[in-house]
């Protein structure tokens, strides 16, 4: 069974598709990752598209890939979605 609360994740974003389960939570839906309901959300809604090689934001070297600075924030670009380092 699902727990009925969700915790806000700040390091990472769930989105339609992402493979998650999902369940209608009032007026927006949870994804159970690990035991816990995330709400679906971006992480960087206000960024209006993917990271990429030239998308203008500075980047960093991260262990097996690279890291784009946005607004104070590490984001790595993960298919369709964002990770928050």
């Amino acid at each position: 069974m699902a727990p009925t609360e969700h915790t806000e994740p700040s390091d990472h974003e769930h989105l339609p598709g992402d493979g998650h389960d999902t369940v209608q939570h009032g007026d927006h839906v949870d994804h159970i990752h690990d035991g816990e309901r995330h709400p679906e959300a971006k992480i960087h809604a206000d960024h209006a598209s993917a990271h990429t090689e030239d998308d203008g934001c500075e980047t960093v070297q991260h262990g097996d890939h690279v890291d784009h600075l946005h607004d104070g924030h590490r984001h790595f670009q993960h298919g369709d979605h964002v990770h928050e380092h």
